[in-house]
């Protein structure tokens, strides 16, 4: 069962890779779903997602879902995103990783809601009326992974995507899979797994469609000589595909000295329904509880014209402080229920251009 369960992770990661790189022209901006694509967690955006060989933890749900094997007993992280500051666009994330046992594996859920802001509605009879709502768009992820040994762990992830507006409404089913590869390469520490390299095909489902009663209308038909007449119109929207995404990352951690760690990282994105990505990012760690980074996100042909079609111009900076805590019979826990038992704080920042930037705030438990 173990042997089947790895193979079918692999299988859906690397033997699926076709479909991922199928992606032309023709296809560029024809997906729904969008919010599929974007991070909304501040560790991981602070390096412009370029740590997804190397992530670990609640964040990995996003990324690789084979760092979720790392988690050791509870992890909660909670996220407050403002998107490209100044269009009163926000996100907000929740996730909770648990530890099934010495070798269980690991299970986790996560949610991320959106905050579009008000819209006005009208309608036929009133269409300058100042009535508002507010569209909602959430999906929610059900994750498993499992270490297969001190190299190599994996996982799968099944979200539940759901998008709606007054009567009308899309929902759909997005499956993860995804592996993870460590090893020692170089470095002091023989013992220290220090090259990292991992692969992630994410977004895998069918067709979502809207549909509600708010496809329907009146239509108002003049009738000439005759009685004008009104019509109701059954509308129906079409299908759309959800943006499936193949991810290649690598990662090596450099330790020059004790409590000092320099990581580099590199990330592929090959987008179905966009352009390439590339990934690249730096992080520094003192004593694993400050840190700090950075990283650029380059995509293919994002002018059009001269002109640019992405907010986001690709900078990304970030910083984490993250301190242990807990105690045993009145004393300071020791080292290892130290590492177990962490508070942590962290921020990143995304450039944009026009805008404010995208700030993330993110709180991550540890127990």
């Amino acid at each position: 069962m173990k042997n089947l369960y790895f193979g079918l992770v692999v299988g859906l990661s690397l033997a699926s890779a076709t479909t991922a790189f199928a992606g032309n022209d023709q296809k560029r901006g024809q997906n729904g779903a969008a919010e599929l694509t974007v991070n909304p967690w501040a560790r991981s955006s602070g390096w412009a997602n370029a740590n997804s060989a190397g992530i670990r933890g609640v964040e990995s749900m996003n990324s690789n879902i084979g760092g979720l094997a790392y988690v050791k007993g509870t992890e909660v992280l909670f996220s407050s995103t403002r998107w490209m500051q100044g269009t009163g666009v926000g996100l907000n994330a929740i996730g909770i990783g648990q530890q099934l046992g010495e070798s269980g594996g690991v299970i986790g859920i996560s949610a991320v809601s959106w905050n579009l802001g008000d819209f006005y509605q009208t309608s036929f009879d009133l269409p300058d009326q100042s009535v508002t709502f507010k569209p909602t768009i959430i999906n929610i992820g059900l994750s498993y992974s499992k270490i297969f040994s001190q190299s190599i762990t994996g996982g799968i992830t099944v979200r539940y995507v759901s998008a709606s507006v007054p009567n009308a409404s899309a929902t759909g089913v997005a499956i993860d899979g995804a592996v993870q590869y460590q090893t020692h390469l170089g470095g002091s520490d023989p013992d220290r797994r220090n090259f990292k390299i991992g692969a992630a095909l994410r977004n895998v489902g069918p067709e979502m469609r809207y549909t509600g009663d708010g496809l329907g209308g009146r239509a108002f038909l003049q009738g000439g000589f005759s009685q004008d007449i009104t019509r109701a119109v059954d509308g129906k929207s079409e299908t759309f595909e959800i943006p499936t995404m193949l991810t290649i990352g690598a990662q090596y951690d450099y330790v020059p000295a004790e409590d000092h760690r320099i990581t580099v990282a590199s990330t592929f994105v090959s987008n179905t329904f966009s352009n390439d990505q590339y990934q690249a990012g730096l992080e520094y760690a003192f004593m694993e509880k400050f840190m700090v980074r950075g990283g650029y996100d380059f995509m293919k042909k994002t002018a059009v014209e001269g002109l640019r079609s992405t907010g986001h111009t690709g900078l990304t900076a970030g910083a984490t402080v993250e301190v242990p805590f807990g105690s045993k019979n009145g004393e300071e826990a020791a080292d290892t229920d130290a590492k177990r038992h962490r508070f942590g704080i962290d921020y990143s920042f995304r450039a944009t251009n026009p805008w404010n930037g995208t700030h993330s705030v993110g709180i991550r438990l540890v127990l």
